[in-house]
Order: C-alpha cells, then sequence, then structure tokens
C-alpha cells in the first residue's frame, strides 16, 4: 500500500437518482436497442437481396450459356 493509500476508507458515494433521470435512462437504452434492432434488420434485408441478386446472376448466366448453345446448333457449329 501507497503512503496515501485510501483503499477499505473511503466509501463510494450513494447514488440518488431521481426518477426523471432513471426514465431519461430508460428511454435513452430503449432507444438504443430499438436502433440496435433496425439496424439488425436492415442487415438482414441487404444480406437477403445480395444472395437474391447472386441467384439471378446465375440464372442469367445459365441463360446465356443457352442461348450461346442455341445459337451455334442454328448456325451447325455444333
Amino acid at each position: 500500500m501507497g503512503l496515501f493509500s485510501a483503499r477499505g476508507r473511503l466509501r463510494h458515494a450513494v447514488r440518488h437518482e431521481s426518477s426523471v433521470g432513471r426514465t431519461a435512462r430508460a428511454a435513452i437504452r430503449n432507444t438504443g436497442r430499438e436502433l440496435a434492432a433496425g439496424l439488425r434488420d436492415v442487415r438482414l434485408g441487404v444480406i437477403a437481396a445480395t444472395n437474391d441478386a447472386r441467384i439471378v446472376a446465375v440464372l442469367l448466366l445459365l441463360a446465356a450459356v443457352a442461348l450461346a448453345l442455341e445459337m451455334a446448333a442454328s448456325f451447325h457449329v455444333i
């Protein structure tokens, strides 16, 4: 222990909080939770849209390959 150590001798002041303070703190906490939930929903929506775009891209590539094969067959290349 140091020369001016206060361990065990000082008590922390008891924090008295008014009902307005508790209400404000709860409102801020709830707003943060709602914001986090909203961001989570947006994130899931973006992931779903990205997955849908990938599926569409694969289908377009398959359609392009099928069209290329059809054109090659019509020109008697295959």
